[in-house]
């Protein structure tokens, strides 16, 4: 009698089922000086072909949104604006401590950033961030673009 318990657990787990998980269709990190000079570096995925008996490939069809991630190295006095990220709403995840002030809200608004800070940016709302800490502050910007 003791497999009945164990059966069981076993058809309790094996009904549960999980989604995909999304990864990001193009990754990249910029650094940003004080002046807003940036450099960046991107990879992207490459689109699959789907296996047709015509002669005719198509790409495969994607019913998911597209995610981009970018990493952003802001130095000490370095803006990260809304008018350089491309898509609508974004997150903006804190990657280490640091200090940020919203100059595009009236009157500004300052942020103490830490590890694991997540930040929405509506679409409608633009922002210019800039860094006022002494030391660079990392920032990864994750956009959903349809």
């Amino acid at each position: 009698m003791r497999y009945v318990p164990m059966f069981c657990l076993f058809a309790l787990l094996n009904g549960l089922t999980a989604t995909a998980q999304l990864l990001p269709t193009a990754s990249g990190s910029c650094t940003v000086a004080a002046s807003g000079l940036q450099g960046c570096t991107y990879m992207s995925g490459v689109n699959l072909r789907k296996a047709t008996t015509s002669k005719t490939t198509d790409l495969a069809e994607d019913s998911h949104s597209s995610l981009f991630v970018t990493r952003f190295i802001l130095a000490p006095g370095a803006p990260l604006d809304s008018q350089s990220v491309v898509g609508g709403e974004v997150l903006i995840v804190g990657r280490n401590n640091g200090e940020i002030i919203n100059e595009k809200k009236s009157p500004p608004s300052r942020v103490n950033v830490y590890d694991g800070l997540v930040m929405l940016m509506p679409k409608q709302e633009p922002y210019l961030l800039r860094n006022i800490g002494k030391e660079s502050l990392e920032l990864l910007v994750v956009e959903v673009r349809k």
